[in-house]
């Protein structure tokens, strides 16, 4: 309980301080919102469903990169033994860090939403169901973001690439390019978890329901990215402290 209000009290001074950060994102993502939304248009996707794939896309993204941001931020400032000499373990730390930056990214997503629906004049439905899937998502996404922690341990400019990776999920999020368009490469990714998900929740918007394997399938694909993210992060820790590469920037 100290760990998690520590962080959260660091959250919100960071948030207070640097709120401009936070506000500049959001028009960024409104302006990309917009610019899809004008220039694809809603001929082969409903605005529903566009919404799904571009929330899920800002919260994997966000999620994502905030433990390899973190990392290359603390080796970056001279801080980082500090992380690894607390009581409480650096993989709770950053996976508290995670939780709190999915909290902030779901208020940047409420904060859109309103947006769009006062400038836009959309009436956009998110079922119960597909903000469940969204729960368990962050699972997965957090493991994710652990492995990339733990290779930014090693390799400090990964976090360089989270851009890269961030617009390459944008494009399989079915926002940019519908899955429906995306013929037989869409058979090759629909077992992607990321994108199994989004295109499960997009089901859920046309009013379909999701069979008992959608939900084993979604709980246990999650579960395993954590815990080979968590596996990863470890053979990346226990290889940076033998080799005393830890402030190497």
């Amino acid at each position: 309980m100290k760990v998690l209000k520590a962080e959260t009290k660091k959250a919100l001074l960071e948030i207070k301080n640097y709120y401009p950060d936070h506000i500049v994102d959001i028009t960024v993502k409104y302006l990309l919102f917009v610019g899809f939304i004008v220039g694809f248009g809603t001929k082969n996707i409903t605005i529903d469903e566009f919404y799904v794939g571009y929330a899920f896309w800002m919260i994997a993204s966000y999620i994502i990169s905030e433990a390899s941001v973190s990392i290359s931020f603390e080796k970056q400032v001279g801080t980082i033994e500090q992380l690894f000499i607390k009581p409480a373990s650096s993989q709770m730390i950053l996976i508290i860090r995670t939780l709190l930056m999915f909290l902030v990214s779901l208020i940047k997503f409420a904060v859109l939403y309103l947006i769009v629906v006062v400038t836009m004049h959309y009436k956009i439905l998110i079922p119960w169901q597909t903000m469940l899937i969204f729960l368990v998502s962050i699972i997965g996404f957090a493991g994710i973001g652990m492995a990339l922690s733990g290779i930014t341990m090693i390799f400090t400019k990964t976090a360089s690439f989270e851009s890269i990776i961030s617009y390459g999920l944008l494009l399989i999020s079915g926002a940019v390019i519908p899955f429906a368009n995306m013929g037989s490469f869409f058979d090759k990714i629909k077992w992607i978890p990321y994108v199994f998900q989004i295109s499960l929740a997009q089901k859920i918007s046309r009013g379909n329901s999701f069979s008992l394997f959608d939900t084993i399938y979604v709980v246990l694909s999650n579960v395993f990215i954590l815990i080979l993210g968590l596996f990863i992060y470890s053979i990346n820790y226990r290889s940076v402290r033998k080799n005393g590469v830890m402030n190497r920037y």
